[in-house]
C-alpha cells in the first residue's frame, strides 16, 4: 500500500502519457479523415469541371464547323415578307386573342418570315447613325435604339432544322446559335406550361438593356424598354392573326432558367416567350 501511494504521481503520469498519445492519434486520424473527404471532393470536382469543359469545347468546335466563316454560322435567309394581305388592320384587330392550344403541324419558312419581319423587320434602310443597326423597323422604339433582339426556338418549320436561331433585321436572316430541339426545355423554364413545348415554333425576345439606359437611366429600364417589348409583341399578334396562326405571349418563368436553356450572353435578359402555332 505504501509502495503503491509512492509510486502514484509515476503512475499518474504514465496514464496522462497514454491519454495523451490515444488524442493524439484520434485526432491524426480525424485530420487524416478529413483531407481524404477533401481530397475526394477536390478530385470529383476537377472531372466534373472537365467533362463539362470538353462538353463545352465540342459544342463550340461544332458550331464554328456550321461555317467556314465564323462571323456567320450557318446563315439562314428568309424568304422576302409580303407586304399585302387580305386580311385587314381591323379585322386583325377584331379577331386577335391570346392562343394556348396548338396542331401538331409544321410551319412554313414563309410564315416564320412574316412574323419576324413583323416584330422587328427594317422598313427604312439607314446605315447612319449606329445605333439604329440598319435602319428603322416595323415597331417604334425610343430614341430609335432597338434594346430588343429576338430568337427562334425551331422545333417544326419545313426545310429548317429543330434548333434556337437568332433574328438579324439587317439581312432578313437567321443565324444558327444552337442544335436541337429545346422546347421542353423553355417549357420546363416557364413553369411547365405545356402548350410552349407543343407549339412548334416560340418567339424569344430578349433585353440589352444597356442600348436605353446609357441614354434614358432607369426610366430605360423601367418605362421603355418594356414599352418597345409591347409594339413589338402587338405586331406579332396581329402578324399571326393574318397567316390564321394563334399566339400567345408569355412572361411566367424564371429568367436565370430561360437564359440557361438559352446559353443568353450575360448581357441580354428575357422578357417574352411567343410560342406561335396553327390551332
Amino acid at each position: 500500500m505504501v509502495t503503491a501511494l509512492l509510486n502514484y504521481p509515476s503512475l499518474q503520469r504514465r496514464v496522462n502519457k497514454a491519454k495523451h498519445k490515444r488524442a493524439l492519434a484520434q485526432n491524426f486520424n480525424h485530420n487524416m479523415n478529413t483531407m481524404i473527404k477533401i481530397f475526394r471532393i477536390v478530385i470529383l470536382s476537377f472531372a466534373f469541371i472537365t467533362v463539362v469543359s470538353f462538353r463545352l469545347n465540342d459544342h463550340k468546335s461544332a458550331a464554328m464547323q456550321l461555317s467556314p466563316d465564323p462571323q456567320i454560322r450557318n446563315k439562314q435567309y428568309l424568304p422576302e415578307p409580303r407586304l399585302t394581305s387580305e386580311v385587314s388592320v381591323e379585322e386583325a384587330l377584331l379577331n386577335r386573342r391570346s392562343v394556348r392550344e396548338f396542331k401538331d403541324e409544321q410551319l412554313t419558312q414563309g410564315h416564320v418570315s412574316q412574323l419576324l419581319w413583323a416584330a422587328y423587320g427594317i422598313t427604312d434602310k439607314q446605315s447612319s447613325p449606329g445605333f439604329l443597326r440598319g435602319g428603322l423597323r416595323t415597331a417604334p422604339s425610343a430614341g430609335g435604339l432597338y434594346p430588343l433582339e429576338i430568337y427562334l426556338v425551331c422545333g417544326k418549320v419545313e426545310g429548317l432544322k429543330s434548333g434556337t436561331y437568332k433574328y438579324d433585321s439587317q439581312d432578313h436572316s437567321l443565324e444558327l446559335m444552337m442544335e436541337g430541339d429545346i422546347r421542353k426545355d423553355l417549357s420546363n423554364a416557364a413553369l411547365a406550361q405545356d402548350f410552349i413545348a407543343q407549339a412548334p415554333v416560340s418567339l424569344i425576345f430578349t433585353a440589352v438593356f444597356k442600348r436605353t439606359t446609357q441614354k434614358y437611366g432607369d426610366r430605360g429600364r423601367e418605362r421603355y424598354v418594356c414599352t418597345d417589348l409591347g409594339h413589338s409583341a402587338e405586331n406579332v399578334y396581329l402578324q399571326a392573326v393574318a397567316l390564321n396562326l394563334g399566339t400567345c405571349a408569355v412572361g411566367a418563368f424564371t429568367d436565370q432558367m430561360v437564359s440557361m436553356v438559352m446559353q443568353l450572353p450575360d448581357d441580354e435578359t428575357p422578357l417574352y416567350i411567343m410560342p406561335v402555332g396553327k390551332y
